[in-house]
């Protein structure tokens, strides 16, 4: 489907908040709170937008992000929907895609302790371990997420928080349930928020204002059906070398300076950094790929470039709100 330039910015300004109210989106761009309703709608009823979410770092809140890579066999198009249903149906899994190149499938696991993930990966592997034939498991570091500037043809301007662990901090059970509650729908207004988990109008407004300063809910974002805008998602996976604190600086100021580049995650275990790109074709990829190659030339030792066909589960926090 092809956008006009309203509907791109109308997406690009939701990537930078999708909580903000119909009338604050159209002053932005231009038209009546009742057409941005109306937009909303039709681009919602299209796919293209198909959640609205909650950026939470999780990281803050003692977990850890494991970025976890499988490659299968013995599998046909059924038994690879039946694996990757399993893996999104997981309280732990918060991000699911299918891949082509080396690897099938792209997924992360979150928990809080490496016994933990060991006791989840190994719930997993029961169930579907005679389809994997080779796995590739990285511990995240930092993943600070960018905004889409490609839909309006420029840099992201917003960083969002991801990684950084904050010391002490214990979400309450009410904590819990407004994260919950907004995770997959972050318009939701303070009434309907209040009304599901059954507390008043202020203690949400509080509890939100309260998590957006602490740095629990990084901001508010949009998942985006890609295939109906013709958008590409590839994730370059690099082994490193000879790295400092001032590389990786400058390695995110290059990221923060292209329209494409949305994620940057440093990690440790079988690769040592990815790229996540947002591109209109494989040329736009390679071209920015050839400059950061060149730039960084003494520190990249080897690299993978996987294309992600789909996305199953974009969830920031996908877990009971019990636990």
């Amino acid at each position: 489907m092809n956008l006009d330039l309203r509907e791109r910015k109308l997406l690009y300004w939701l990537d930078q908040n999708s909580r903000a109210t119909n009338k604050e989106l159209g002053k932005k761009i231009g038209l009546s709170e009742q057409a941005i309703g109306y937009k909303l709608k039709r681009l919602e009823e299209e796919g293209i937008i198909k959640k609205y979410v909650t950026f939470v770092n999780t990281p803050a809140l003692g977990y850890t992000h494991y970025k976890v890579l499988l490659r299968l066999h013995k599998t046909n198009v059924e038994k690879e929907k039946e694996i990757i249903s399993f893996l999104v149906k997981n309280k732990n899994v918060r991000w699911v895609v299918s891949c082509s190149g080396k690897w099938d499938i792209n997924f992360s696991i979150l928990a809080k302790s490496p016994q933990t993930f060991t006791d989840i990966y190994r719930e997993i592997e029961h169930k579907i371990g005679e389809y994997i034939s080779e796995k590739s498991v990285s511990l995240l570091i930092l993943s600070p997420g960018l905004t889409k500037g490609y839909l309006v043809g420029q840099a992201g301007v917003k960083v969002r928080r991801y990684g950084e662990k904050i010391i002490g901090w214990e979400l309450d059970s009410i904590e819990k349930k407004l994260l919950k509650a907004i995770s997959q729908n972050s318009r939701q207004n303070i009434v309907n928020i209040a009304e599901k988990i059954n507390s008043t109008i202020d203690v949400v407004r509080y509890r939100l204002k309260n998590l957006e300063q602490e740095g629990i809910i990084s901001g508010y974002t949009v998942q985006l059906g890609f295939d109906k805008i013709g958008v590409q998602r590839y994730s370059i996976f690099f082994t490193l070398h000879k790295m400092s604190d001032q590389t990786e600086r400058e390695m995110f100021d290059f990221a923060q300076k292209q329209k494409n580049i949305v994620f940057m995650l440093t990690m440790i275990g079988t690769y040592d950094l990815s790229l996540e790109f947002e591109v209109s074709s494989y040329q736009e990829l390679e071209s920015i790929l050839k400059r950061f190659r060149e730039e960084f030339a003494d520190n990249i030792n080897n690299f993978e470039i996987i294309l992600n066909t789909e996305e199953f589960k974009y969830d920031f926090y996908p877990f009971d709100f019990r636990d």
